[in-house]
């Protein structure tokens, strides 16, 4: 992943990105969360750990009449503690676990969306166990926290993303 992925907003790198991320930081995270990270998910937090990527849309042409089809990405939580929105900070999974009655056991939630808590996006460990690859989902928490699948790996979550450029024009 390429530095120009990213969105520069000053915003993203003050509350988002953290400082970067080293294999003892995912060693320490995964021991910290119970869960094997993705390797592609690490991948992307090599390339800066945590912001907002330029492509920040999941959009699926082909969601059921009952499944969303479009969400906006406000940032991707760094893997640290050390920034608001990262994995262990201040509004962290235990911010969202404890104070929004977030899912606890369905794994880490690892991004927020442009519904202002209402809506999270999990690295879903509930089919594959604690140390194998996760899909992706949302949860809606307005809806008695239900899920949806977005897709069945970290990798194919992220040939989803589309810019707000390409968006306009489906």
């Amino acid at each position: 992943m390429k530095k120009y992925l990213w969105n520069e907003h000053p915003y993203y790198k003050e509350n988002c990105t953290d400082k970067s991320l080293t294999d003892e930081m995912v060693v320490e995270a995964e021991k910290k969360l119970g869960y094997k990270l993705p390797q592609s998910y690490v991948d992307l937090m090599k390339s800066r750990n945590g912001g907002k990527l330029i492509k920040n849309y999941w959009m699926n042409e082909n969601a059921k009449s009952n499944e969303v089809d479009v969400i906006g990405l406000e940032c991707f939580y760094s893997i640290g503690s050390e920034k608001d929105n990262s994995l262990f900070g201040k509004f962290g999974n235990e911010f969202w676990f404890n104070e929004w009655e977030y899912p606890r056991d369905v794994g880490v939630i690892i991004a927020k969306t442009e519904s202002g808590g209402h809506h999270m996006i999990y690295l879903d460990y509930r089919e594959c166990g604690k140390d194998r690859e996760p899909k992706v989902s949302i949860c809606f928490q307005e809806s008695d926290y239900k899920f949806q699948i977005l897709a069945n790996s970290f990798e194919e979550f992220l040939l989803m993303l589309v810019t707000d450029e390409e968006l306009e024009e489906v």
